[in-house]
């Protein structure tokens, strides 16, 4: 099946198309080795990312944001974010979280109004931000029974037109988690359970993403190295099955256990020789990095490993993988 991939799409011409690579942060600290943890600094020299994005990363174009229930404005001013980010010609993506992974056909039914008021509140913030602007709403809501609601989809598409109404310059696309067997490289049996919950929205949507999470402590070493091609395969379905641009909206390869950050730095490296491959199966449009610098406080599904999604140390200290993203060409 591997070869059949590869030699599927070796055939396929390019897409020409703007790319944007991107890096989870927004703060920083600052010392000898440039971008470090941003709480490693006190919040008077905390500093906005792209202020040294531009030496460390040239090729990055991009910055992430996520949008949780709690999200106030003041924690991304959109006089930082015009004044540091689009101006120095960052494209602002927003990762619109609000179920997070309490989302449940139930979670989401109790909860409609609450998350409908935070949406509108956050699409009133988004017209101040000017320039292109990209929106990911939900990202992994395939859980949890969702994937057979018929009534998320129609959320998701009341969310799509309440941003675009009012952010018509808005890229508004859905996101799935990449979840399935991952032993195999081409899951279609799993990726097909997803169309339910996306008949209608994603006929609307300006694209559509996916992630791609592994980590030592819950995937074996075969399954990380193989991360690249199976988000390869994944992509060219979606793109195949929803006839819609591609966006890979958070790629975490935690450099957590033994030999972690080797393999990390593999799996960055096959991304970068496989780029061309996935604009041109799946016009791809873009892909992000979920973390930019270690987050020590960071939870979740992985445990600890979710403390080492960064390409560099909570101290600023480059990772091996670091070099191999600092490679990626978007031209």
């Amino acid at each position: 099946m591997r070869i059949f991939v590869y030699l599927t799409l070796i055939s396929l011409n390019l897409v020409a198309s703007e790319f944007v690579l991107g890096v989870g942060g927004f703060k920083v600290c600052e010392n000898r080795y440039g971008a470090s943890y941003f709480k490693q600094c006190s919040i008077d020299k905390r500093k906005n990312i792209a202020t040294l994005l531009k030496k460390e990363l040239p090729n990055v174009n991009a910055v992430s944001m996520w949008i949780t229930r709690d999200w106030k404005e003041g924690w991304y001013s959109e006089k930082e974010i015009n004044g540091k980010l689009v101006q120095k010609g960052y494209v602002p993506i927003f990762i619109f979280y609000w179920f997070a992974d309490d989302i449940s056909p139930s979670f989401v039914k109790k909860h409609k109004k609450e998350y409908f008021q935070t949406l509108k509140r956050f699409s009133q913030y988004l017209q101040k931000i000017k320039g292109k602007k990209i929106v990911i709403l939900n990202p992994e809501f395939n859980e949890n029974g969702i994937v057979n609601s018929r009534e998320f989809d129609l959320l998701q598409i009341n969310s799509i037109f309440l941003i675009k109404k009012e952010n018509p310059e808005a890229l508004v696309g859905i996101c799935l988690g990449d979840f399935g067997d991952y032993s195999v490289i081409w899951d279609e049996k799993n990726w097909k359970l997803y169309k339910p919950s996306m008949l209608y929205s994603a006929k609307i949507a300006d694209f559509i993403a996916f992630q791609e999470m592994r980590a030592l402590n819950k995937n074996s070493t075969e399954e990380i190295l193989d991360a690249p091609l199976r988000a390869l395969a994944f992509a060219t379905y979606l793109h195949k099955t929803y006839k819609k641009p591609t966006f890979l909206a958070y790629l975490a390869i935690s450099s957590y256990g033994k030999n972690g950050e080797i393999i990390q730095k593999k799996v960055v490296r096959e991304f970068k020789k496989l780029l061309p491959l996935f604009r041109a199966s799946s016009d791809l449009m873009g892909v992000n990095l979920f973390h930019f610098i270690d987050f020590p406080k960071h939870n979740g599904y992985f445990g600890k490993a979710e403390k080492f999604f960064g390409i560099k140390k909570a101290n600023g200290k480059p990772k091996p993988a670091f070099y191999e993203f600092k490679r990626i060409k978007i031209d």
